[in-house]
């Protein structure tokens, strides 16, 4: 009887086993990634360079690696009940040694045996979960792993870093080192069982004489065509999850302006989405096949990728981010499952070793490769690369065998319903990715080349100036000119149009300064030398107009402000004097109607259909940035606008033209005192270069017409 009741007892703990071992990984993960929120703290104590620390994540990583030539030589430690114990042992004894590590050398040394262990604990542990539930629960119980890679950088590192900063880094790695051996305590009394009978066990994975070594890898590796492909897959796998990751905080911050607590709970938000979809997915994989769910996940998250980067700041920018995390947990249950099938359960842990190596390669690459990008062309490039990557991972995945789906027998109905499919998604590919790639080349442009590295100044004309910079009201470095004026107690705040910069308008401004006006010329956000990381065509910049307006009165609170714009910047102008006090006058030199009809105007043009793209081109690149079209009615602007304006238009301007922009425009401006210049023979923004001193007259005139 008492054998009975010990026995119930046993099975009862047992129920327990996956959690222990869910700790164990946890514990190991954290460890891992700590380095990077610490490494100040870290360099501090040990007196040396933060860099230099970093280099502790590379020595870990190096080890980790090494874990699967172990394996492969030492056939007996692929034993995860007796051994995955003992790693997790040998972690703590790698955490203890970094802990009280008194020099750099000592704390690498830390660092690469606390790798070789928690490399062996990834891979016995993944096959201990993977021989402890037949596949067809195995998602299930691989859901564990999937909660421990994501719980583990946005629970346990954030704790981790707020434990160093309160008590030093030294106490966490011995913290992290008691947690360890309390692991391997209860992995070593709650073993995984093994589910598989000696019969049956390799039913599914073919088998050769093993070898041990590298030749043994190598033929573990190529075995078939699955073993390959779930080795290239976890190359680009986590590739293209971590490449993306790595340059995200730094995006938010740098194109955005985000406060460090911003990003933090966009991270939380993410991890905690990723989370549970790491913990569901599992379950409803072993219900509607693995490779399933690990393709279509591995899809979505590729579309995700290139998405992300085209949203401006706000509410629907963070759900995006949280649902590309949910994309990438929901492969990690399924995939593993898959994997663990195509090889025998004696060589599972070797493998998952392999893989991991891969994994770490195919981080340390979409890395290298997206940093140049991200240089280059932001957080778009970066997507790019990394959802390059994703679709690689993704033609992997769907090529692997899953030993237990039955093969579908190719009908013509059912080829009749992939060419539909195929049709349906051709168009719309072209009605929807047409419009989106139109879109964010707009709101991604940049001055022009001839005008990025020009070396004049106002002083190459013989004016007086000085360097400038401001704060934008929604967070952007705005750079400029500064040019003090002697007698007319006038300021004009200047501002260029699309693909231009303060260049732009140079001459013309050393020209009102000749009069006498002090001038404030600057570049728009994402132009010259300004930050930003979109543009709006007009709407967000008349923030930078607004700030432009506020340094002026800081500088010269006497006097009065005008406000000129060109182009894209005549509509900035007018937006924000339609909401601006203090404003004397408005110059908007070949501004548009409104954004709908200039997308509408320009897409004829071009010799697009409007129908449908300009609709959805509009509301696309209205809805990235965050605003209703209705919102950008610049003719609705100038009806708000009390003071007198000049409007300024050429006669051969195609894109902006005077009967159906400038005049309803100037209709709608209630001032009496509000006048036009058309300048004959002049195209879209040049009626200063066709009649420069025409150009400087009225404008003068005009502006001393103002009381």
């Amino acid at each position: 009887m008492s054998n009975e009741s010990s026995a119930s007892g046993s099975d009862s703990l047992g129920k327990f086993a996956p959690q222990a071992t869910f700790l164990l990984i946890l514990v190991a993960l954290i460890d891992s990634q700590l380095i990077g929120a610490i490494a100040p703290g870290v360099a501090e104590g040990l007196s040396v360079r933060p860099s230099i620390v970093a280099w502790g994540v590379t020595v870990y990583a190096i080890a980790a690696a090494g874990v699967a030539l172990w394996l492969a030589f030492w056939h007996q430690l692929r034993d995860s009940t007796k051994w995955l114990p003992r790693s997790a042992l040998l972690f703590g004894v790698g955490s203890l040694i970094t802990a009280t590590a008194p020099h750099i050398g000592i704390f690498f040394v830390g660092r690469a045996v606390a790798g070789f262990a928690g490399g062996m604990i990834s891979a016995l542990a993944i096959a201990a979960l993977a021989n402890s539930a037949s596949y067809d629960r195995r998602g299930r119980r691989m859901s564990w792993v999937a909660v421990a890679y994501f719980l583990a950088p946005v629970f346990g590192v954030p704790v981790g870093a707020l434990l160093a900063g309160g008590y030093g880094w030294r106490p966490v790695f011995a913290v992290s080192a008691v947690l360890s051996v309390g692991a391997a305590i209860l992995v070593a009394l709650l073993p995984l069982p093994s589910v598989i009978s000696d019969e049956s066990r390799d039913r599914h994975a073919p088998v050769d004489d093993r070898r041990s070594g590298v030749a043994g890898l190598w033929q573990l590796a190529s075995r078939t065509r699955s073993t390959r492909l779930g080795i290239i897959s976890a190359f680009f796998v986590s590739g293209g999850l971590v490449g993306f990751t790595s340059f995200l905080g730094i995006w938010l911050t740098k194109g955005f302006g985000a406060s460090p607590r911003a990003v933090s709970l966009v991270y939380l938000a993410a991890g905690l989405g990723a989370v549970g979809g790491g913990a569901l997915w599992g379950l409803l994989a072993d219900r509607i096949g693995k490779r399933r769910v690990a393709v279509t996940s591995s899809r979505l998250m590729a579309l995700a990728l290139v998405v992300v980067p085209a949203i401006a700041w706000g509410t629907p920018l963070f759900v995006l981010i949280a649902v590309t995390a949910l994309f990438a947990a929901l492969r990690v249950a399924p995939l593993q499952a898959l994997v663990t099938e195509i090889v025998s359960r004696d060589d599972r842990a070797v493998y998952i070793a392999l893989r991991n190596a891969a994994s770490q390669l195919g981080i340390a690459t979409a890395v290298a490769i997206s940093q140049p990008a991200f240089d280059r062309f932001g957080m778009v490039g970066v997507g790019a690369v990394c959802c390059v990557a994703t679709i690689l991972a993704w033609i992997g995945i769907a090529r692997i065998d899953d030993p237990h789906e039955h093969g579908r027998v190719v009908t013509s109905r059912r080829r009749l319903v992939t060419i539909a499919r195929a049709a349906i998604v051709a168009v719309l590919l072209v009605t929807l990715g047409l419009p989106w790639m139109l879109s964010i080349l707009v709101t991604k442009a940049v001055t022009r080349t001839d005008e990025r590295n020009r070396p004049d100044t106002p002083a190459t004309f013989g004016a007086t100036f000085e360097d400038v910079s401001f704060p934008s009201l929604d967070g952007n470095t705005v750079s400029g000119w500064w040019l003090p004026g002697s007698d007319r107690q006038t300021t004009i705040v200047m501002t260029h149009g699309m693909f231009r910069s303060r260049w732009e308008l140079l001459p013309r401004a050393v020209d009102f300064w000749k009069r006498g006006y002090e001038v404030l010329v600057y570049d728009m956000r994402r132009h010259g030398r300004s930050g930003g990381e979109f543009v709006s065509l007009g709407f967000d910049e008349r923030h930078d107009v607004e700030a432009a307006m506020a340094f002026a009165k800081s500088r010269a609170p006497e006097n009065r402000i005008v406000l000129f714009g060109v182009s894209m910047g005549g509509a900035a102008t007018l937006m924000a004097a339609a909401e601006t006090e203090g404003v004397a006058a408005v110059v908007a030199d070949s501004s548009f109607l409104s954004l709908e009809h200039t997308v509408d105007h320009h897409l004829a043009l071009a010799g697009i259909p409007t129908i449908p793209f300009a609709a959805m081109l509009t509301w696309m690149t209205a809805l990235r940035l965050g605003f209703r079209p209705a919102q950008f009615d610049v003719r609705i602007a100038v009806t708000h606008i009390t003071v007198p304006i000049l409007f300024i238009g050429g006669t051969k301007d195609i894109r902006m033209p005077v009967e159906t922009v400038l005049e309803p425009l100037s209709a709608a401006s209630a001032s009496p005192l509000s006048r036009k210049l058309v300048v004959d023979g002049a195209t879209h923004g040049h009626a200063y270069p066709t009649a420069p001193e025409a150009y400087v007259n009225t404008v003068d005139e005009f502006l001393r017409s103002v009381p």
